[in-house]
């Protein structure tokens, strides 16, 4: 028998900018030969956490996000960046400018309490988490107007409430590879923290009049559901492409989608580090012939320390890749071995 899971109800959505305009413009190229077969435009890096709090604090720690992500966006600017087609280069195909557009950020109501979503999510993981997270896939025509980054605060019954992440995986890396999330954590605390008998400027409940009155017609995208098995880090990197040590770990089947990053330019140039997809089959020579032996580590650690908390965490976190029935996440430490050659941070994708 299908387990119901009722459906969050938006309560209002918000557009978070860096508090400073960037100057430094970067700009991130994307190579890939088919887009939408690839699928960038859907695929997504998901990660939920879990507070157990007083009834009403998850209204007032999404009224504190508004402006600590601002803040910490200063640091990070291409995650409220944009995917464009690419005018500047003979080269046709796609690119991220870090340009200010902003991230979204969700607040929503689920009716039902923590408790009892957590026992939905240990019978139907994939639907229940569904309602936690908010992605609307990148229009494939005009890329240019669509977030790359959404922040969904979900208030439950009773008290408690999560705060789900999803990003394009062509930010993914920015995520998984530097200390933003904590950064973020630690500047939301202080803020918390140092106005305990101050409302946020942004308390939605104070500001929305007809509280009942819900964005029925702001829907999340169909890929939201599409999920595989929880991201797996490897703690050291293989000298040749890694994808060669899935193949000794994980029984991979179809195509193998490798997000791989690849060094930009100089000191003085506005072009970051880019990312290159590539597609190739589980027999390609490629995906066997791992040199690493024994020496790689499969580990949780990473973007779900616990250093990332925004108040009182509960243990039940999940992390995961949308947009990959089925398929075996692993993410690799980038290592750059000289000015041109490819960095080892990929995410290697099963072919539903």
């Amino acid at each position: 028998m299908e387990t119901k899971i009722p459906k969050s109800m938006i309560a209002g959505v918000q557009s978070v900018m860096p508090v400073e305009v960037t100057r430094h413009r970067e700009i991130r190229s994307i190579s890939v030969v088919d887009p939408v077969g690839v699928g960038i435009f859907r695929r997504t890096l998901n990660i939920v956490t879990y507070y157990k709090e007083a009834c009403e604090r998850g209204w007032f720690a999404a009224g504190w996000i508004k402006e600590s992500l601002g803040r910490a966006l200063t640091e990070q600017p291409m995650l409220s960046g944009r995917l464009r087609r690419r005018t500047t280069s003979a080269e046709a195909g796609l690119e991220l400018v870090a340009n200010d557009s902003g991230i979204r950020m969700v607040e929503a109501k689920f009716p039902a309490s923590l408790p009892d979503f957590l026992e939905m999510v240990k019978r139907d993981k994939s639907r229940a988490e569904a309602e936690t997270v908010f992605w609307k896939d990148i229009d494939a025509d005009e890329p240019q107007y669509s977030p790359l980054f959404y922040v969904q605060v979900t208030n439950f019954e009773s008290g408690g409430y999560s705060i789900g992440i999803s990003c394009s995986i062509l930010i993914a890396d920015l995520l998984l590879e530097t200390d933003f999330l904590t950064k973020w954590a630690q500047i939301q605390t202080s803020l918390a923290h140092s106005q305990t008998t101050i409302k946020p400027i942004f308390h939605l409940p104070s500001l929305k009049q007809d509280f009942g009155n819900f964005l029925i017609e702001f829907s999340r995208s169909a890929s939201v559901l599409d999920r595989g098995e929880p991201v797996a880090f490897q703690a050291k990197t293989c000298l040749k492409i890694s994808p060669a040590c899935i193949g000794t770990r994980k029984q991979t089947r179809g195509d193998v989608f490798l997000f791989i990053k690849e060094k930009g330019g100089g000191e003085n140039s506005t072009e970051c580090d880019g990312m290159k997809v590539e597609i190739h089959s589980s027999d390609d020579e490629v995906i066997n012939g791992c040199d690493c032996g024994s020496d790689l580590e499969e580990t949780n650690d990473g973007v779900l320390d616990k250093s990332l908390t925004f108040g009182e965490r509960l243990e039940v976190t999940s992390c995961w890749v949308g947009c990959v029935s089925k398929g075996v996440v692993f993410v690799f430490p980038s290592i750059f071995e000289d000015a041109k050659s490819l960095a080892k941070f990929i995410v290697a994708l099963p072919k539903e």
